[in-house]
C-alpha cells in the first residue's frame, strides 16, 4: 500500500558513514583499530608492533609520572636526553604527555568510537553505548597495573586543579 520511500527512511551520508564505522567495530575488522602511536609501528601484514626504540620512552613516562614527577619535569628530562617529541618537536607538551598516559593502546587494548564528528569537528563521544573495546588487541608496552596507577594518579592530580572563572 505505501510506497518503498515510506517503508525505508533515507540516511544522510554522515549517518551511512557512522553506520558503517559502527558495523567495522562491531566486527572488529576496523582499520581504526591498528592506528599507529607513538612506540609502535604497523607490521606488513598491519598489525601494531612494538618499537622498541619509542617503546622505552613511552614506559619511562608511565614510570615517572607514577613516581610523582610532574609533566613539566618529566618533559624537561626528555630534553636533557635529547628525545623528541612525537611531532619532533624539542620539548613534550603537557598535552602531548597527557594524551599519551592516557592511551589504552600502550596496555594492548584499542577502544573503538571514542570520537564522534560534530558539525565538522572531532570531540570526545559522550555515548559509551556506541563504543567497543578490543581487549590485548596487540602487544602491550606497560602492564595493566602501571597503566591503572597513571590512570589514578591522573585522577589525583586533576581534583586538585578547581576550574576558576
Amino acid at each position: 500500500k505505501f510506497g518503498k520511500e515510506y517503508v525505508t527512511m533515507e540516511l544522510t551520508k554522515s549517518e551511512q558513514i557512522r553506520a558503517g564505522l559502527q558495523k567495522s567495530f562491531q566486527s572488529g575488522s576496523s582499520a581504526k583499530a591498528s592506528t599507529i602511536c607513538y612506540g609502535y609501528r604497523l607490521t606488513s601484514s598491519g598489525e601494531l608492533a612494538v618499537y622498541p626504540t619509542e617503546a622505552i620512552i613511552v614506559f619511562y613516562i608511565f614510570e615517572r609520572f607514577e613516581a610523582g614527577d610532574s609533566y613539566r619535569k618529566i618533559s624537561a628530562a626528555l630534553a636533557d636526553m635529547e628525545i623528541v617529541s612525537p611531532t619532533g618537536k624539542a620539548t613534550w607538551s603537557r598535552e602531548t604527555l597527557s594524551k599519551l598516559l592516557a592511551n589504552e593502546k600502550y596496555m594492548g587494548d584499542v577502544i573503538l568510537g571514542k570520537t564522534q564528528v560534530v558539525d565538522g569537528v572531532q570531540v570526545k563521544s559522550s555515548d559509551a553505548r556506541g563504543q567497543v573495546c578490543m581487549k590485548n588487541h596487540h602487544p602491550a608496552i606497560i602492564p595493566r597495573e602501571l597503566f591503572d596507577a597513571a590512570q589514578k594518579e591522573k585522577r589525583k592530580r586533576s581534583r586538585g586543579r578547581a576550574i576558576v572563572r
